[in-house]
């Protein structure tokens, strides 16, 4: 039932089944259209609803059967430019068409009714740079023209294949890599810890396919693997220089940027440039690419975090305001899952502490008692949880209280913080620790806290696959941790 829904689902999705296909009141039309209402999501709700009377159940095998048959005929008439369907793959299932009824017509001997249809999938074919689809047009034009004695028709399509075939090689070879690299880094730890340090040799390889072949899929797939295995690394000024090449890439070659995600890359442009800490060049970018992402969509959302960030770290917290209020007058907000609002309420908590705006305090006992607790579901952002309880503490000179937050935090660690990759985390946290053994005093916290906080300076940030949130750099906590005893230190003297 499980495969019979999904395949419902696709051809729903893609403008639905014609009325033409079923019978009036037949039991396949009842199943298919009880799937879509949700009302039959098993086999037992299944026979619930369609033998309701007592009739055989049976039945319902032979029902499911021809439901499947009917459906995947459909597969030939879905509208692919409907929903989210990028327009190459619908050129593909275009040309793939052509192609097959070509076949047919070759194999009835109608070689001259074969041939404008196999050109024609030929000419979108090279232009979108689907190789494997001009290696098969071309080898069936051969035959059509062998068939038809065209002899020097014939020698100039074997030239037209022989270019082809060597570019659907590199394809091929490079699709190869890079389907090894996605097995080898979903096995064990120590098997992906093992392919990582082949990175230089595996990319090396790829970009020569690349440079060789200059076709669509070994560019594409040169640049999924260097995303991934450049993020898992943490080398994002590797990335930025990736995805600033690949816009360049993209203009020179028209075959790639016909079929190439653009948004993709302007999404992972803005993203890297945040990693690498390359903020100002990551802020104009993020402005110059917004237009491209449409405010109704997760990605705007998405897009929108990575460029309030951008904003945050480079202390332009004005800009962070107006981004932030933009994504909160946005009604497609609600729409978004909870655990993304969950975030937008974080990054709130943080902006109003660090630059509150006077003309709206934000109210950080209810912020503070209503966080969201901490746990597996949240990971990526518990960290950030805590480390707000315990900035609203500091922030009311309640040291009590702080007191057995920073305990919390020092628990917190020793189960969690295990691997190198939250070593920003465990020393931000040390720093805590020194702030509540220096009894808040600031000359003390300052100076113990010193070597701390240049060893924090030190430490990169952690690739993307294991990283906390760290909505406000730890160095610019520190600093405010500091500035707020250090005034406190003065008032008390006075």
């Amino acid at each position: 039932m499980e495969e019979l829904i999904k395949l419902v689902q696709i051809v729903e999705k893609r403008g639905g089944m014609p009325p033409h296909v079923f019978t009036v009141n037949s039991k396949e039309k009842q199943l298919y259209r009880e799937i879509i209402t949700g009302q039959i999501h098993d086999e037992s709700s299944a026979n619930l609803i369609l033998y309701s009377n007592g009739q055989d159940k049976g039945g319902l095998k032979m029902v499911k059967s021809r439901l499947r048959k009917k459906l995947m005929n459909q597969l030939f008439f879905i509208d692919e430019n409907i929903g989210n369907n990028q327009g190459s793959h619908a050129i593909e299932q275009s040309c793939l068409a052509k192609f097959l009824q070509a076949r047919v017509l070759l194999d009835a001997g109608a070689n001259n009714l074969a041939l404008p249809l196999l050109k024609q999938a030929l000419s979108k074919a090279a232009e979108y740079d689907f190789t494997y689809i001009s290696s098969l047009c071309l080898r069936a034009i051969i035959q059509a023209y062998v068939n038809l004695k065209e002899t020097t028709l014939f020698y100039k399509a074997v030239d037209q294949l022989k270019t082809v075939t060597s570019k659907l090689t590199a394809d091929q070879e490079s699709e190869m890599i890079f389907s090894e690299a996605n097995i080898e880094l979903s096995r064990s730890i120590v098997a992906r810890k093992d392919y990582l340090q082949r990175v230089d040799q595996v990319l090396g390889k790829m970009n020569k396919i690349w440079q060789d072949a200059k076709t669509f899929e070994t560019f594409n797939n040169y640049y999924r693997l260097s995303m991934w295995l450049h993020e898992l690394n943490g080398n994002f000024d590797q990335i930025v220089n990736l995805t600033d090449r690949s816009e360049q890439i993209l203009k020179d070659y028209k075959n790639v940027a016909k079929r190439f995600d653009h948004r993709y890359n302007q999404f992972i442009q803005v993203y890297a440039h945040l990693r690498a800490k390359k903020l100002e060049q990551g802020l104009a970018l993020a402005n110059a690419y917004l237009p491209s992402f449409s405010p109704s969509s997760n990605n705007w959302f998405a897009y929108m975090e990575n460029y309030t960030l951008l904003a945050i770290h480079a202390k332009k917290y004005e800009v962070a305001h107006m981004l932030l209020h933009q994504v909160q007058e946005n009604p497609f907000i609600k729409k978004i899952n909870k655990l993304a609002q969950e975030r937008w309420t974080l990054f709130e908590a943080y902006l109003q502490f660090i630059a509150p705006e006077k003309e709206n305090p934000l109210k950080w006992q209810s912020l503070v008692h209503n966080a969201p607790t901490y746990s597996k579901d949240k990971e990526g952002f518990n960290v950030a949880i805590l480390i707000l309880q315990v900035m609203y503490y500091l922030e009311i000179a309640d040291y009590e209280a702080l007191e057995y937050r920073v305990d919390s935090l020092k628990k917190y660690a020793q189960h969690h913080f295990k691997d190198s990759f939250s070593e920003r985390s465990r020393i931000f946290f040390k720093l805590l620790t020194v702030l509540v053994s220096s009894n808040f005093d600031y000359s003390v916290t300052h100076k113990k806290g010193s070597h701390l906080y240049q060893k924090l300076q030190k430490t990169p940030t952690p690739g993307d696959a294991y990283a906390e949130i760290e909505i406000i750099p730890y160095e610019h906590l520190w600093e405010l941790v500091l500035n707020r005893i250090k005034n406190t230190t003065l008032h008390a003297k006075q």
